[in-house]
């Protein structure tokens, strides 16, 4: 479920009705500015840590959980000369399509048959660092549809010199769809290649309560646009997840600008979330 997206007219319409300087709950924001829960904090440190020890890490966690935002405040603390940060825009599940896609992010020449493509990719990301200086990492998200046939190249692209040293990392952050994957007989090679693994947790209803407040305050809205109780049935209709606390938000405030409501209490929320179709089934997801 992602975030609607409202029309310029209709934002500056809601923005008036309630006085906000810009509309909150917004996914593009810079890396500073985003609010980060405990949890995401902890992986934030985890992987600066894990940097410095190289290798492949795995980060997992429920759709709409925060990893790809969390991904974001990462790399963009990384120090440009000490890595070389390479990011598919577009994740292929097959090996041969995932070779492709790294040698066009390497800007390498393309070959035609998959085991020249493994080589040079090896070669080149096996020297970079000695060519370059930075270290390469290569993160990959959205993993999870990632076949097993397309792990397993990733820890044999890794197997390097007879795994003298880390010449380049991966980063997998996946659903937790992949450990399901990853769990195939054939990939266990690869499990004990993983030397940092952590989970994303949801938001908590503190991190919760937090979390709406920083986008209200960051709006200036009124501080008691949205009164305690309301947050509590946001948090537990999202279940703590930030995209859906980000659809839910601006779905009410919505709603709410359209019944002339100057502010938002939990039997307003509660109602809402009842008549919205794509929550209407809390127990699933």
């Amino acid at each position: 479920m992602n975030t609607p997206t409202i029309a310029p007219q209709h934002k500056r319409r809601l923005q008036a009705h309630f006085g906000l300087s810009k509309l909150p709950f917004r996914k593009n924001m810079a890396a500073a500015e985003m609010f980060d829960s405990r949890s995401q904090r902890q992986l934030h440190a985890g992987l600066l840590m894990w940097t410095e020890l190289r290798g492949i890490a795995l980060v997992t966690g429920h759709s709409g959980v925060g990893k790809s935002i969390t991904l974001r405040r990462f790399l963009a603390a990384l120090d440009d000369a000490r890595f070389h940060v390479i990011k598919l825009a577009h994740l292929p599940t097959t090996p041969v399509g995932l070779l492709r896609s790294l040698c066009r992010a390497l800007q390498m020449p393309m070959r035609h048959y998959a085991s020249d493509l493994f080589d040079a990719t090896q070669a080149h990301l096996a020297a970079y660092q000695n060519d370059h200086g930075p270290h390469p990492l290569i993160v990959l998200d959205d993993a999870e549809g990632l076949g097993a046939p397309a792990l397993d190249l990733l820890r044999r692209l890794t197997a390097y010199d007879l795994d003298a040293e880390d010449h380049f990392s991966i980063l997998l952050s996946a659903t937790d769809d992949i450990l399901a994957t990853l769990h195939h007989h054939g990939l266990e090679p690869l499990r004990s290649r993983i030397g940092y693994a952590q989970p994303l947790r949801p938001f908590s209803l503190e991190d919760t309560r937090n979390y709406i407040h920083f986008h209200l305050r960051g709006a200036n809205a009124e501080q008691d646009l949205m009164s305690d109780p309301a947050i509590r049935h946001v948090f537990q209709a999202s279940r703590g997840r930030p995209r859906h606390i980000n659809q839910l938000c601006l779905y009410i405030l919505i709603r709410a600008a359209v019944d002339g409501l100057s502010s938002i209490d939990g039997d307003f929320v509660a109602a809402q979330i009842a008549a919205h179709p794509l929550y209407q089934n809390p127990q699933e997801g």
